[in-house]
């Protein structure tokens, strides 16, 4: 199947073209190193003619304007759902983010515990707000062309070298599990995260998701998930226990939604059962 592939050169979108490459896809790349700009629609429109699938990962993720930031990836995430529907394509696989929910970087404390999918956004950066805003416009997009589109959230996104780089750094001080901010010891492998992009483009017809993709265990050397959740925040009330004391080192970011709709299993685990 042929797939467009925004963002393709990126640290996360080349692992992504390597991995729907290998499973049978036809990628054609479009990515700014190139001079393929999202933001340019008549050249994103005729890219994305003859193919199947969108995916969409280009984005800007930091700028020194907020109206940059906002403006550029909402502007291109529109760009790409308007060039999706004019190639009358199958899907869109949109990457998202877990800041779209306003509780990662220590942007906010959350509700409960385990973070689910049902968990308020509060998103209150430029970065989450745009990614926020495009997951709402991929949700009234679908409602109105029957396109279905998958909102992937990503946490943490590590390679297999910058994990050995983390285990390092955590072993000279073990502090740096939760600074300079605590992200629930949640990460994803890129090899994962690239193939539950390819089980996206083959699962059955979900309509419109959003989905967290991530590990299913914490990136934690010492604590347990619920040692953690008490030492750095004692507030936040847990919905059910059972599972994290039966499973000590369960991710606190619950990531069943993404397992069952796109059958797909994360296969790295930060200690090896």
């Amino acid at each position: 199947m042929k797939v467009l592939v925004t963002g393709h050169r990126g640290r996360i979108g080349h692992v992504v073209e390597e991995v729907l490459v290998d499973a049978g896809h036809d990628v054609r790349g479009y990515d700014i190193q190139d001079g393929d700009d999202i933001l340019d629609f008549d050249a994103l429109a005729e890219a994305a003619k003859g193919c199947r699938f969108v995916v969409h990962l280009a984005a800007l993720l930091r700028s020194d304007s907020d109206a940059v930031m906002l403006g550029g990836n909402v502007t291109g995430t529109w760009n790409v759902l308007k060039a999706a529907e004019a190639a009358k394509v199958q899907r869109v696989v949109s990457f998202s983010s877990v800041n779209a929910i306003g509780i990662f970087l220590g942007e906010r404390s959350p509700d409960y515990f385990p973070i689910d999918a049902a968990h308020p956004c509060y998103p209150s950066r430029p970065y989450g707000m745009s990614k926020f805003i495009g997951e709402s416009m991929c949700e009234v997009f679908t409602r109105r062309t029957g396109i279905s589109t998958i909102c992937i959230r990503p946490p943490a996104v590590w390679s297999a070298e910058r994990i050995d780089a983390i285990r390092t750094e955590r072993k000279r001080d073990e502090s740096r599990e939760w600074t300079p901010y605590w992200e629930y010891g949640c990460f994803v492998h890129v090899h994962d995260l690239a193939r539950a992009v390819a089980c996206a483009l083959q699962c059955d017809d979900p309509g419109h998701v959003r989905l967290v993709v991530c590990a299913d265990d914490i990136s934690s050397e010492r604590l347990t998930a619920l040692e953690l959740g008490a030492r750095l925040e004692p507030d936040v009330p847990w919905r059910d226990r059972a599972p994290h004391e039966r499973e000590p080192y369960r991710t606190m970011v619950d990531n069943s939604s993404a397992k069952e709709i796109l059958d797909w299993q994360p296969s790295y685990r930060w200690r090896a059962t």
